[in-house]
């Protein structure tokens, strides 16, 4: 029972990120097939709107619920914000560039690439979602090279 304690404190960011990172997934499915299927859009079209609820989605429950990340003033949610909407903009074109490939060149049925595209992205999102809202994280490694840099230099005078 402690071992899985540890591993679950371990690793809480990611499940916690794996638990919401599958509901924006559902958010973004859900929206591409309406905007897409029940509404007739282009593809594309669908798929980009579909991008940008999702990443809306992402970006309050990660900020709240995932890394807890908080802010004392409306430039510092400001800053987070566009951060994490730029952090996303590759992973809007990886999106739409695998619809397409999926849909145009493929001929795979449309839902079926957007779900193998849920995944991939997903992984994309993760990796940058921690690199925008763990300061604290980025702080210990660069705290971390500027010791070890120290510690070299300070061996190679000894």
């Amino acid at each position: 029972m402690k071992k899985t304690k540890v591993l679950i404190t371990k690793y809480r960011n990611f499940l916690m990120y794996t638990l919401f990172g599958t509901l924006a997934s559902l958010v973004n499915i859900l929206a591409y097939w309406l905007l897409g299927h029940a509404f007739g859009w282009p593809y594309l079209l669908a798929n980009s709107l579909a991008w940008f609820i999702s990443v809306l989605f992402s970006f309050f429950v990660n900020k709240s619920w995932v890394f807890k990340s908080a802010y004392s003033t409306w430039t510092e949610f400001l800053a987070e914000f566009i951060s994490f909407m730029l952090s996303r903009i590759l992973s809007f074109f990886v999106d739409n560039f695998l619809m397409f490939v999926g849909i145009s060149l493929l001929q795979v049925a449309s839902i079926g690439v957007k779900i193998i595209d849920q995944v991939l992205v997903g992984l994309l999102n993760y990796l940058t979602s921690v690199l925008v809202f763990n300061r604290r994280t980025r702080r210990l490694k660069d705290t971390y090279q500027r010791a070890k840099a120290r510690w070299v230099k300070y061996r190679q005078h000894k």
